[in-house]
């Protein structure tokens, strides 16, 4: 037996050092850029998500057409209460002091 310990005739060589690590191709590198893209945006975007579903809200338009529909509501009652006194005449007046 040689001094190294190695049999068969082969050179000593310790565990780790023939174990060959395959170096990584344009694919993988893609995988890669893409999941620590992913991981630094994972937190911002719900956030970014959430800004753009009520950008209305945000941008003044929701306002804008609520006071739209509440103007448009009270024109149309108006005009239904004037029509309705001119073709019912005035509501009844019941005296109820004797």
């Amino acid at each position: 037996m040689t001094e190294s310990g190695a049999s068969f005739n082969r050179p000593y060589k310790p565990f780790g050092f023939n174990v060959k690590v395959p170096i990584p191709g344009e694919r993988t590198l893609k995988q890669m850029g893409d999941t620590l893209g992913n991981v630094a945006k994972a937190p911002i975007d719900p956030l970014f998500k959430f800004l753009e579903e009520n950008e209305e809200v945000f941008s003044g338009d929701l306002t804008y057409k609520i006071n739209k529909m509440n103007a448009e509501s009270f024109t149309i009652g108006q005009a239904m209460r004037i029509q309705d006194l001119k073709t019912n005449g005035n509501p009844p007046n019941f005296d109820m002091h004797f």
